[in-house]
């Protein structure tokens, strides 16, 4: 029963760990050792009782459930993927090693803990970078069904005679690595697919924002010849003393937006160009000094359009509902974006009413909200899952009465 349990102990940390690089999640050590125990005593007590692998599988599945609160389909998902993954593993490196070792327990323990170094080392090189993005509930529901159909049938086959496999091992070893390379190829195409499905959606919907735009810059370029005829006449008609005066006059009823909209042309992304140009809008109904300042392709490779689209949206929505506060005297939003020492930025500063009510420790959690409103809450918790699952990190300054929020990727 010992080296039962060894060996499950080895397997489930090489298990797990895959795991957690799958889905950000590595960073907990005592929740990651717990669910490792709890997983190793179960698998070794159900094999004793002499249970079905299936209800084993399903123990792992329930206890992963209970520790990391995920979704049920990811995990069973994620979980399959990489057991077809382990197999592959345990048949190269047993391949090997039978070669001088003849003992089965010995073999399964040298295994695990050439899988479990291998592991260690590419995480510590960062070669474990999985990103596991969600798709359509169809696609998961059948690569659940392709994965854990191959899982089982390979268990099937180990349970009625394992020989079949230990005798095989390159021939299974080459068979698991085709199917599985297939089906992860697949899923990336599929992934492409959304994408491009997303892609076109977003641009649909921003279609409408960009002309809009197109439209104000040719009323502004027409207002442009009034206001040249204009300077013009002044010139024209007043005496030389007087013409300063009434042209700085003129110039100061110029709405101060023109420039904030006119300077959107120089804004590649049509998603940041679109929600700049609404919040320019809703900025000059509330009489909020709105500023950005943008560089272009900074993250157009790390984020796509709908996160793109949530991630400045949900800022921005949190710091209008600051300044349009009746005891925010001064309405000042700026949004910056650019790169510097290969690290990507988002900023975006406002100022705040009460910065004492602002519990940055709690400021990202599910339903936290400093408003008495409804439904709130959830903007910042988004924002934070859409920067962790880039390996992002945000950094929340509060300053004279003003918060900073600057979200950062690395570029290497």
């Amino acid at each position: 029963m010992l080296t039962s349990f060894i060996i499950n102990g080895l397997d489930t940390i090489n298990i797990l760990y895959l795991y957690t690089s799958l889905i950000k999640k590595n960073n907990n050590i005592f929740k990651l050792l717990l669910t490792i125990l709890l997983i190793s005593i179960a698998v070794t007590i159900t094999e004793q009782l002499g249970c079905n692998f299936i209800f084993i599988y399903a123990i792992n599945i329930i206890i992963i459930k209970l520790m990391y609160k995920e979704n049920i389909k990811e995990i069973i998902l994620k979980f399959f993927l990489i057991i077809l993954i382990d197999i592959i593993l345990q048949s190269i490196f047993a391949l090997v090693v039978n070669q001088f070792i003849y003992n089965y327990s010995i073999v399964a323990i040298i295994v695990e803990f050439i899988i479990l170094v291998g592991i260690v080392i590419l995480s510590k090189l960062n070669l474990l970078n999985i990103n596991f993005k969600p798709v359509d509930n169809g696609i998961v529901i059948y690569l659940i069904s392709i994965f854990s159909i191959y899982s089982i049938v390979f268990k099937f086959i180990w349970d009625y005679d394992n020989r079949i496999i230990l005798n095989n091992l390159l021939v299974i070893f080459l068979i698991m690595s085709v199917l599985v390379i297939s089906q992860i190829l697949i899923y990336s195409y599929l992934i492409k697919l959304v994408k491009e499905k997303e892609k076109l959606k977003l641009s649909n919907e921003y279609n409408v924002v960009i002309n809009e735009i197109v439209e104000e810059i040719k009323r502004r370029q027409h207002d442009f010849v009034n206001y040249k005829n204009t300077i013009k006449g002044i010139v024209e008609v007043l005496d030389e003393k007087e013409i300063k005066p009434a042209i700085i006059k003129y110039i100061k009823g110029e709405d101060v937006s023109d420039n904030n909209i006119n300077n959107l042309i120089y804004i590649d992304n049509f998603i940041i160009k679109s929600i700049i140009y609404r919040n320019i809008c809703r900025a000059k109904q509330y009489n909020i000094n709105l500023k950005y300042e943008i560089q272009n392709n900074v993250l157009d490779d790390i984020l796509n359009y709908h996160e793109i689209s949530n991630l400045l949206s949900n800022l921005l929505n949190n710091a209008f509902d600051e300044v349009i506060q009746n005891g925010c005297n001064k309405k000042n939003i700026e949004i910056k974006i650019f790169t510097v020492m290969n690290e990507s930025h988002l900023i975006i500063k406002n100022q705040v009413t009460n910065p004492n009510n602002i519990d940055i420790s709690k400021i990202f959690k599910k339903g936290y909200s400093t408003k008495d409103h409804d439904k709130r809450g959830y903007g910042l918790y988004n924002v934070q899952e859409i920067v962790n699952s880039h390996k992002g990190h945000i950094k929340i300054n509060i300053e004279s009465d003003e918060i900073i929020f600057d979200i950062c990727f690395n570029n290497f």
